[in-house]
């Protein structure tokens, strides 16, 4: 489908002379990266009339204000607009192959003298099975604004998850949000990607008094994956006793790692390798090994009750970045 091979944003805004900068961002396929990329302009009667492409340059009132830039190896290509006019607001599509109507990324562009200039989206590249952390930028410090993760389609932005609890039913176990730091800035955590969660989404925040300007962001999940495919279930027995392995590179230095309970897009921490465990865990739960050398340290989960049955996440904070890995227990009546 187009939406999965080729993405950009819906919406970019500049003032009369200003300049704009454009990024549609494609699977690195043999077929996209060689293909022509293209930029045009939907006329009234509906044709798209091409202003610059990658084999040819730009003509007319657009010769000397508009370039294109491809970066295949990393799947974007880049238009850039200088010299802006209230003419040049319109429908574009940005786009890859011979024709202008095969696979391509429509989006608005408006040219007012008190346009807010578009915050240029965050791109984020992830592996197949592994997880990203996407930070969100401050809009309001208040605390009754809800936080939102939502993956933009043809006509809207399906929620993925919000801080009121809500996650979807594909992302169960996958996605957290993290409560606002004091500049208000948070930030989304998802595991276990999958190729089909390359896309672009918005994450901002929003309260009684509508939406805050939400930034965009990009993610791209590259197929061929050096992580190998851990076990995502475990089973137990009510009375009995689990451990489990938690993975992190071994080269990367980490402030702390940890496990976490995964309930409705939050992860409160259980126990962290500083020898945090928390009380309602004392004597049940605690770290039985730890092996530096292979990036591993091992759980152990006695005494397991039917309400133990849940996700968990391993976590590995390194800076703002987190690297995260879910589990499911299966917990039987004996």
């Amino acid at each position: 489908p187009v939406s999965s091979s080729l993405y950009g944003s819906r919406f970019l805004a500049g003032r009369p002379g200003g300049s704009i900068t454009h990024q549609c961002f494609y699977s690195t396929t043999p077929a996209n990266k060689f293909d022509r990329k293209f930029w045009c302009k939907i006329a009234a009667n509906g044709i798209c009339y091409t202003i610059i492409s990658s084999r040819s340059s730009p003509s007319g009132k657009y010769r000397g204000r508009v370039a294109l830039e491809d970066v295949p190896h990393n799947g974007t290509f880049r238009v850039t607009m200088t010299g802006l006019r209230s003419s040049d607001s319109g429908t574009y599509r940005c786009g890859i192959g011979n024709a202008n109507h095969g696979l391509y990324v429509s989006l608005n562009l408006t040219v007012l003298a008190d346009a807010t200039v578009s915050r240029p989206p965050q791109l984020i590249q992830g592996e197949l099975h592994g997880s990203v952390t996407v930070l969100c930028p401050s809009g309001d410090t208040q605390s009754d604004q809800e936080r939102f993760w939502c993956k933009v389609g043809r006509s809207s932005c399906t929620l993925m998850a919000s801080s009121d609890g809500y996650v979807g039913r594909r992302h169960q176990g996958r996605v957290v949000i993290t409560p606002q730091d004091s500049s208000g800035a948070f930030k989304v955590l998802m595991n276990d990607l999958k190729k089909e969660d390359s896309g672009l989404y918005l994450c901002g925040t929003r309260g009684l008094r509508g939406q805050d300007s939400p930034q965009e962001v990009v993610l791209q999940v590259a197929t061929a994956s050096t992580l190998p495919r851990r076990p995502k279930f475990l089973s137990g027995t009510v009375g009995g006793s689990l451990s489990f392995q938690c993975h992190h590179d071994p080269k990367g230095t980490y402030e702390r790692k940890y496990l976490c309970r995964w309930q409705g897009g939050s992860c409160p921490v259980l126990l962290d390798l500083q020898g945090f465990v928390l009380e309602s865990y004392r004597g049940r739960l605690r770290v039985s090994s730890v092996d530096p050398e292979h990036g591993s340290f091992t759980v152990l989960l006695r005494q397991l009750r039917e309400e133990d049955e849940g996700w968990y996440w391993c976590g590995a904070r390194s800076g703002h970045s987190e690297l995260t890995a879910p589990l499911k227990l299966l917990i039987h009546k004996g």
